[in-house]
Formats: C-alpha cells, sequence, structure tokens
C-alpha cells in the first residue's frame, strides 16, 4: 500500500555509500499540522540507480515544500519488529494560489 504526505523538509542526512556499491540518504518531512508529526523517510538505491539519490540532493533543500509518496516496510531482527518509510517519490508541493475574479465591463446597454 501507498502513502501520501505534503510537508517541508526538515534535515537531510549525508549520503553513505554501501561496500556494494548501493548508496542510502534519510530524511525528515514535518506534516505541518496542528499536532505536527515528523517522518524520517529512508532512501535506498542500488549502484546502477545511484544517480537519483543525487538528483534528490540537487533538486531539495532543507525548508522547501514537498510531496513525498511512501511505503511502510517491516522486517523482524531478535524477536523485535523494526518499521521504516522507504521513499519512492518526492515531488515539490504545489501550492493553489487564490484566482482573483474580474470585473467585466461588457454589459449590453
Amino acid at each position: 500500500m501507498n502513502y501520501k504526505v505534503k510537508g517541508t523538509i526538515t534535515a537531510i542526512g549525508e549520503k553513505k555509500t554501501l561496500d556494494n556499491g548501493a548508496v542510502v540518504l534519510n530524511y525528515v518531512v514535518n506534516d505541518n499540522q496542528m499536532y505536527p508529526t515528523e517522518y524520517n523517510f529512508d532512501m535506498y538505491k542500488k549502484a546502477e540507480d545511484a544517480k537519483f539519490v543525487d538528483q534528490f540532493l540537487e533538486f531539495n533543500k532543507v525548508g522547501e515544500d514537498v510531496e513525498v509518496e511512501f511505503t511502510i516496510r517491516s522486517r523482524e531482527y531478535n524477536g523485535r519488529i523494526y518499521n521504516s518509510l522507504n521513499h519512492w517519490r518526492c515531488d515539490k508541493a504545489t501550492t493553489s494560489a487564490p484566482v482573483e475574479a474580474k470585473e467585466e465591463d461588457d454589459l449590453p446597454f
């Protein structure tokens, strides 16, 4: 199941390259609600897709509003269950600006 959240990037971690060439990056998004929640997203890309992490770092900065699509993954380790939010898409949040009504003078008389 896929989920979405809109918010502001509050932190971007350091890019880490693993022994197998894969790249890992974590970042945090605050949903800016009345009772705000911070979401810690994991970005894992295989060696052949590592360019996507570089593109993320190029186009996204702390303080920018984004919309993130993600999945929730769970795994067991030593009898405990661990969950992670796996990023799979991040877009700039679009804000709908109010449209001003125009007064028109095309009266028939």
